[in-house]
């Protein structure tokens, strides 16, 4: 019986000559399947590059959305920093148009004592082109129009201007009591022309709101006053005002809708033909209006009118790129002397 060798059949045993390496992963009984070395590293390093390029997209999306923020918000910025900008530069040209304007009415004392719309102020400056934008504005003859703080006495002046408002409610279809509401919020005393308290009618309003028993500032106010319609009233806008002294018409500036109101016997045909003689000749005195009216026209009482004032409306747009700003101004002519800002809004 001959004898085996002593590695034959072991589980470490190898034929002699055989390359050590090609041993090394097989699967024997009961033993654990080892892997080369070299593989197990190239494994490690796989997945470390792996890991490594996940995290490096990672921090790539990082920086981009990093970027992409700042950008954004940088962007942003210059935006803002351009509209206020132009934002500027066009409240600047609406100063400098108020200035200008300013400048005309105190040149036209010169001209003579009458206003008239033949005059340089009342020439419309039309959208006149600038770098990046324009300019537009105009002067308005505040007393042509109709003063709603004259309610608030009970002279000639008083009657005339109420006579003149109530064709204007009828036309906007605003009841005629509410004229004398109007009077009532902006008398100094708290009884009302009908006998009973300014209070009453507003206790409960919502908003709630009480009489100031003051002038009016702008002509918007008198929507708060009971009876008034908002939206109605504003299509009065062309022809009311709010004036802080009792005024006269101007009958050289007034439109035909007030000169209309203001005089008796005047129908369509005979209205322009009053129209066509003013834009001939000015009035200059308040006498000679009535003298220059059509056969069967007259006027109650000559110190309801004028034909010089004193008060002007000035409007002035200016647009600088997308930029628009608007004001508005009432100026005061004294004399010689600059004309005086009553008020003035920049939008």
């Amino acid at each position: 019986m001959s004898a085996r060798p002593a590695n034959e059949g072991s589980p470490g045993s190898r034929e002699p000559g055989a390359d050590p390496g090609s041993q090394i992963g097989v699967r024997n009984e009961g033993a654990e399947w080892l892997g080369r070395p070299d593989d197990r590293a190239c494994h490690r390093v796989d997945r470390n590059r792996g890991a490594a390029l996940v995290i490096a997209m990672l921090l790539a999306a990082l920086a981009a959305a990093v970027i992409a923020t700042l950008a954004s918000g940088q962007s942003q910025w210059l935006r803002t920093v351009e509209l206020r900008r132009d934002q500027v530069q066009a409240q600047a040209l609406v100063l400098a148009g108020l200035a200008w304007a300013r400048q005309v009415l105190q040149d036209d004392t010169a001209a003579g004592p009458y206003d008239h719309l033949g005059e340089t102020w009342a020439i419309p400056l039309p959208p006149t082109p600038l770098d990046n934008g324009f300019i537009e504005g105009r002067i308005v003859d505040a007393q042509g129009l109709v003063n709603l703080n004259n309610l608030a006495g009970d002279g000639a002046i008083a009657r005339a201007e109420r006579r003149r408002l109530a064709q204007l409610f009828a036309q906007a279809d605003l009841p005629l009591a509410a004229i004398d509401a109007l009077a009532d919020w902006i008398d100094e005393d708290d009884a009302a022309r009908d006998g009973s308290s300014e209070r009453a009618g507003y206790v409960e309003a919502r908003p709630s709101r009480l009489p100031p028993n003051a002038l009016l500032l702008r002509p918007a106010e008198a929507a708060l006053v009971r009876g008034i319609d908002g939206t109605r009233f504003a299509a009065l806008s062309p022809f009311v005002t709010a004036l802080p002294a009792t005024t006269a018409l101007n009958v050289n500036t007034a439109p035909r809708e007030l000169l209309q109101a203001t005089i008796n016997g005047l129908d369509d045909a005979a209205l322009a033909a009053l129209l066509a003689d003013r834009a001939r000749k000015m009035f200059t005195t308040p006498a000679e209006f009535r003298s220059r009216l059509p056969a069967g026209a007259n006027i109650d009482d000559l110190a309801t009118i004028g034909v010089r004032s004193d008060y002007f409306l000035v409007t002035v747009s200016a647009r600088q790129r997308e930029t628009l700003a608007q004001g508005r101004a009432l100026v005061k002519r004294e004399g010689s002397s600059p004309p005086r800002v009553v008020w003035q809004t920049i939008e």
